[in-house]
């Protein structure tokens, strides 16, 4: 029987700079996701269905780096981060306020539900219903956001630069043989009927799959 291959990636072993890269690494994810969402729903149009769903999606995937996790420090609150443009801070207080009061919670007056009485021909109440009017992100707002996102992405790809290249610097003079040692990632295969997100996340990378019953699942490592 052949020897597998030699590996072409290791988990760098638990630092400060290799936590910072985590923490930077995951706020950077958050972000792009926002810019995707955001992207999608500019190419979609203000006038589509799309428009509301995916701007929504923007502005919560947006403001998770600024909101408390047990998992990671908020990005605003890292000496590595400088900050908000100060020109887009107050798109960024709006984001955040619209993201509070009306993605996640329904507080605003930008949803109106409304009970209103359907009238016959003679001004009769005819039947009765339930309506909401919703105020979806305009699109001038919406131009602004996605200026935001690319200037906060921007600013924590530069604070990430110098953590990778102090890692890279700190880990090219070590052996393939104490690498080798290094701890793997683990990943667990489990069946979609278990999906859940109730676990936090650890420093230690761990990795759950979740397969449809019926079709191959990995090893774990």
């Amino acid at each position: 029987m052949s020897l597998p291959p030699n590996p072409t990636i290791a988990a760098v072993p638990d630092s400060i700079d290799a936590r910072l890269l985590v923490e930077l690494t995951s706020h950077a994810t958050d972000l792009s996701e926002a810019a995707h969402a955001l992207g999608l729903a500019l190419d979609a149009g203000e006038g589509s269905e799309l428009w509301m769903p995916l701007t929504m999606h923007a502005v919560t995937a947006y403001s998770r780096p600024f909101a408390v996790s047990k998992a990671r420090s908020r990005l605003d609150t890292m000496d590595k981060f400088p900050g908000v443009p100060t020109g887009l801070k107050p798109v960024h207080d709006m984001v955040r306020k619209y993201r509070n009061t009306t993605v996640a919670h329904s507080q605003s007056d930008l949803v109106l539900p409304i009970a209103l009485a359907l009238l016959d021909d003679r001004g009769a109440v005819q039947d009765v219903i339930g309506l909401s009017l919703i105020h979806t992100m305009p699109l001038a707002v919406a131009e602004q956001f996605a200026e935001l996102v690319d200037a906060v992405e921007t600013l924590v790809e530069d604070a990430t630069r110098p953590v990778v290249d102090r890692l890279r610097e700190q880990l090219s003079t070590v052996a393939s043989a104490i690498v080798a040692e290094w701890p793997k990632p683990e990943v667990i295969a489990a069946e979609d009927h278990e999906f859940s997100g109730a676990r936090a996340r650890t420093q230690r990378p761990q990795f759950t799959a979740y397969w449809r019953l019926g079709t191959e699942r990995p090893e774990s490592l």
